[in-house]
């Protein structure tokens, strides 16, 4: 096996076809943290493609129409999170 230096783009494709959220979630932060690391900038970080592919790939397993769905999961949460 070959040691190769961790490589976001490859990541990005490889996780295109999984089902596991958590497992996702946990690849996401490697993602997220090389993307800051490189760029040092949150706005180029949120539009690298690799992190662009995760946020998409979260969606898509959300299964997710952005109107009803959304909006009945953030009442949801409103509704369940503590009142400060």
């Amino acid at each position: 096996m070959t040691d190769q230096p961790y490589n976001r783009f490859k990541a990005a494709l490889d996780v295109q076809d999984a089902v596991n959220l958590r497992a996702l979630a946990r690849e996401f932060v490697k993602v997220v943290d090389q993307a800051a690391e490189e760029t040092k900038s949150t706005i180029e970080t949120w539009a690298d493609p690799a992190v662009v592919l995760f946020v998409n790939k979260f969606e898509s397993l959300s299964h997710t129409n952005w109107n009803d769905v959304f909006s009945n999961a953030y009442r949801t949460c409103q509704e369940k999170a503590p009142t400060t």
